[in-house]
């Protein structure tokens, strides 16, 4: 099956990151998961200091 067909085809979330990043554990999804991570935590610490001033 073609990438694009299998993401048309996902029924959650953790489909399309198994699809597009691999299986939890592998090098590119830890790497994903981490970059993630950083942004989210970059997003409240943006959002905090908003609010301070």
């Amino acid at each position: 099956m073609e990438k694009n067909e299998a993401i048309k085809n996902t029924k959650n979330f953790d489909e399309l990151l198994v699809i597009q990043y691999g299986k939890s554990g592998t090098d590119p999804r830890d790497e994903f998961e981490e970059n993630a991570q950083h942004f989210i935590i970059s997003e409240l610490l943006k959002e905090a200091k908003r609010k301070t001033h």
